[in-house]
């Protein structure tokens, strides 16, 4: 008997601290605090946002999460950097779709193509912000760009190889790829900028797939077929690297003049060796940290510019002896 009164009072005992507990939380729900700032306004949550790209571990794109991943860090906040392995825009669509999917306050991408709209247009119709960074669309009227005019980039480029070239000019443009549309913006200034000039002829124009073992077979092939040429454009980071193995190997006998894209530290050593002739300098930290900030504006309802060109500067050896 007295064992039944013991586990009756034991339940009595384990509802009323339920109820007190239930009781106590309820009365908290109905009188929670708003953390303010000093200014008195309400501070903004603590957003999750995507950084999607392509080619995750190259440098370039490393120094560009490291540009967001501090700005993040500054507004305390969190951001997740991902993307493939190599330039597959199913599958660089496919992790939009999963951050749309794991409903994140914000995503950063490339524009590498138009075939993006649709997953774009996804994510903003469900109130998820997206900066375009690096790449973007062709005719954006979607989205706001942060990155470099790639197109005044190549042009640029293209100048500088009008004004630093005698004579007959033959010219081999080696590109990342045919895919995204920063690199196609800048061969396409590039084009534009030396067809002007009927003594420069672009005898080709060859991808590499993003990589440096084939772009230095595509240089070698290319010298093989005309040993005359004289100047090769690289217009992604790692197109120049492969150039210089491609142009040691097939040991021409005239001189030949590298124009590279993006000042990795190989690069720059190689601008010092006067293996590199010039390289056009992005600043992709800044178009990730910028990048970041937009998004929190927009977040916060702040009304943003469509565009945002980041620097570009022309780095010859001069430039880079004693500055790097």
């Amino acid at each position: 008997m007295k064992h039944s009164y013991y586990i009756y009072g034991l339940l009595l005992t384990v509802t009323g601290i339920s109820v007190m507990l239930t009781y106590h939380f309820f009365m908290q729900s109905l009188d929670f605090e708003v953390p303010l700032n000093a200014n008195g306004t309400t501070l903004k949550s603590e957003y999750h946002l995507a950084l999607i790209v392509q080619e995750l571990e190259t440098p370039y794109l490393q120094e560009l999460y490291a540009g967001a991943k501090d700005s993040a860090e500054e507004n305390g906040i969190t951001i997740e950097y991902m993307g493939t392995k190599q330039t597959n825009i199913s599958d660089h669509m496919k992790l939009i779709e999963m951050a749309i999917a794991s409903k994140v306050d914000g995503i950063l991408t490339q524009g590498l193509s138009n075939e993006f709209e649709p997953v774009l247009t996804k994510a903003l119709e469900k109130g998820i912000p997206v900066i375009i960074v690096d790449s973007d669309l062709e005719d954006n009227h979607l989205v706001t760009y942060v990155g470099t005019n790639n197109y005044d980039a190549g042009y640029e480029m293209g100048l500088a190889v009008v004004n630093e070239s005698v004579g007959e000019t033959k010219v081999v443009i080696i590109t990342g790829s045919f895919i995204p549309n920063n690199l196609n913006e800048r061969v396409q200034g590039f084009l534009d900028a030396t067809s002007f000039e009927e003594r420069i002829e672009v005898v080709s124009i060859e991808s590499s797939n993003l990589s440096k073992i084939q772009g230095a077979e595509k240089t070698y092939q290319m010298l093989k077929k005309n040993p005359d040429i004289s100047i090769f454009f690289g217009t992604s980071a790692l197109d120049s690297l492969g150039i210089v193995e491609g142009i040691q190997k097939s040991n021409p006998t005239s001189d030949i003049s590298i124009y590279a894209f993006d000042a990795l530290e190989e690069t720059v050593e190689l601008i010092k060796n006067g293996e590199i002739h010039a390289t056009l300098k992005q600043e992709p930290y800044e178009m990730g940290h910028l990048g970041v900030n937009l998004l929190i504006d927009q977040l916060e309802g702040k009304e943003i510019l469509k565009e945002y060109h980041t620097s570009i500067t022309l780095l010859r050896k001069e430039d880079v002896v004693d500055e790097y």
